[in-house]
């Protein structure tokens, strides 16, 4: 009687033993030539595991491609067995073989109890003396077949989050079902986890000239103070005053003094299993529109706005903004030059940019002429046509009568709606000039509207409107020009733009001698990166085109007809290309990738 107690509590032991043991995570797919794929199986700390067998199951067939007997094999003193590789396996583990064993998937690994001669190969997956099982694959449909061949419900991807080399299949903590992460080779599947992770990034130049300038790159984060971490760049000086991922759960990496042309790359590492990377991708820090900058709006009557050198089309997709013959004045400004525009209600709008102004203040001039008002129906504040910013400054155009009459007002805001509108009534068809101002330091909005012809150049008289922003913007770069709906916009000609950062610069009179900065190139794409460039102007002259290297030595020089220039044979880098037409000259930055 003894001996037969004795028997089942022998089998109740090695019954309770085998079932502890379970497959707590595979790495098929890894980096390279999968030399880094392993099983790990997790039990009892020490337990033998005499008696199992792994068996690996091909998809195609649902019968089994290998398997690898555990006789004399035990759980190590953390309850872990790893079968893996040849070049990541040490001491006990089992070697499965130097690489590419482990199949993608749709595919299984299974623990049975027996021997591997149980499994020659070709034979059918079973649930006779199974004791784990995992259906898996990589981005695969499910194997319905090999699914119900193992009593198993779900395959799993390991491809899930996209980074199938460098993730695995783990078992959760609550042992029912895996989950896709990084690996966590020999270590608990809850606890070793990289928990950083990035969240954002940006390139702003610290200069715009036409040599290679310096920009600043950041790196935003979160997870932080998780690890101890070293934070390296292939370029520029590390920064960890706004973040350093190592003590703060979150914060922002700087790298300074990054080369203009080179793109960065940040890496983070811990020595365990985080090893993160982010390529920053260089900003281009050329001045295309230093200010100050004049546009004469000397283009082809008719044609869209939107595709003039250094004007582009942001909003809307019909009506656009056209040239019109002629051009306004203003007694004592300078002389004006080229056509004008036309705004009226419904469409496109329009904006050209210009160097960052990041102190003082912002000026803009221009002349219109409102010829209609009829349809507009908002008699409340009308709209605004004119943008300084990022809607920090507004020309706001109201009719006075009601119904509409032939006269109008004016208001200068950064509001979203009109208000404070000039006492002074002005006619349909008469030619106002308009200054408007703001300072990124303080955000105060001024405007003036017809100023004494004595007061034009030197420095600005008292200011009719003023307003405040109470949200400062601290960097002004685009002026546009609106069309907004027909109950909104008054048809009006706009002419005779000026952008600089003084009074003098958008206010010159009769006897100023003419500050024409405007670029009348457009060169594009920048930075090219199939050899080919595109030159453009408003005239259909020959442009004489001569490119140098930074150090001033000149590498290519040819004249362009069809708006092409071939710079295959530059390697990468940034170059300055000197363009000639007519009389006009303008250097432009270019960065060859």
């Amino acid at each position: 009687m003894k001996k037969i107690y004795f028997l089942l509590l022998s089998l109740l032991i090695s019954t309770v033993s085998f079932g502890q043991v379970v497959i707590n995570e595979i790495d098929a797919a890894t980096v390279g030539t999968d030399v880094d794929e392993f099983i790990e199986l997790k039990g009892t700390p020490g337990a033998s595991l005499d008696g199992l067998v792994v068996v690996l199951f091909n998809g195609s067939g649902d019968t089994s491609y290998a398997a690898f007997d555990l006789d004399g094999k035990t759980l190590d003193a953390n309850g872990f067995f790893i079968l893996g590789n040849t070049p990541i396996i040490s001491g006990t583990d089992f070697d499965m073989g130097a690489s590419n064993v482990l199949q993608n998937g749709a595919d299984a690994v299974a623990i049975y109890n027996g021997d591997d001669t149980d499994f020659d190969t070709g034979t059918a997956a079973t649930v006779t003396n199974l004791v784990d099982a995992i259906v898996y694959g990589t981005n695969d449909s499910d194997d319905v077949d090999l699914l119900a061949a193992l009593g198993e419900t779900v395959q799993y991807d390991e491809s899930l989050n996209g980074a199938q080399d460098t993730e695995s299949l783990q078992l959760n903590a609550a042992g029912t079902a895996y989950e896709t992460k990084a690996p966590t080779f020999r270590l608990e599947n809850d606890a070793a986890v990289c928990e950083l992770s990035f969240t954002g990034t940006s390139a702003i130049c610290d200069v715009f000239t036409v040599g290679t300038d310096t920009y600043t790159a950041t790196l935003s984060f979160t997870g932080g103070g998780t690890s101890t971490y070293t934070v390296t760049a292939d370029s520029g000086t590390v920064d960890l005053t706004s973040g350093d991922p190592s003590t703060d759960a979150s914060g922002t990496i700087t790298i300074t003094g990054v080369s203009e042309g080179t793109d960065v790359v940040i890496s983070i590492t811990d020595g365990s299993l985080c090893d993160l990377e982010e390529t920053i991708t260089t900003p281009i820090c050329e001045p295309s529109n230093t200010l100050p900058i004049y546009e004469g709006f000397d283009y082809t009557v008719g044609a869209d706005l939107g595709d003039q050198p250094n004007w582009d089309n942001y909003s809307g997709s019909s009506n656009p903004i056209d040239v019109v013959a002629g051009s306004l004045s203003y007694p004592n400004l300078l002389a004006s030059t080229g056509n004008a525009v036309y705004l009226e209600g419904g469409s496109i709008d329009s904006e050209i940019t210009f160097t960052p102004v990041t102190t003082g203040d912002v000026f803009s001039s221009f002349i219109i002429n409102v010829t209609d008002l009829s349809n507009i129906t908002d008699l409340t504040d009308g709209g605004y046509s004119v943008i300084l910013g990022s809607f920090d400054v507004r020309l706001w155009i109201h009719p006075d009568t009601d119904p509409v009459g032939t006269t109008y007002d004016i208001a200068i805001t950064n509001a979203s709606s009109g208000s404070d509108f000039t006492a002074e009534k002005f006619d349909v068809g008469e030619d106002v000039f308009i200054v408007m101002s703001y300072n990124v330091e303080t955000g105060v909005v001024n405007g003036w509207i017809n100023p004494a012809g004595s007061d034009l150049g030197g420095s600005a008289p008292a200011a009719l409107i003023t307003a405040t922003d109470s949200s400062v913007s601290t960097s002004i770069d685009t002026f546009a020009l609106r069309q907004d709906s027909t109950g909104e916009t008054a048809g009006m000609i706009f002419d005779e733009l000026r952008i600089g950062t003084s009074w003098a610069d958008v206010t010159p009179n009769t006897l100023s001698t003419p500050s024409l900065n405007k670029t009348t190139f457009a060169v594009y794409p920048n930075p090219v990166t199939n050899g080919l460039v595109t030159i453009s102007s408003t005239s259909n002259e020959v442009i004489s085109v001569a490119v140098y290297d930074i150090l001033g030595k000149q590498v290519l020089n040819q004249e362009v007809s069809n708006n092409t220039l071939n710079v295959s044979a530059l390697t990468s880098g940034v170059y300055l290309v000197k363009l000639e037409q007519n009389g006009n000259v303008s250097t432009k930055k270019l960065v060859v990738k």
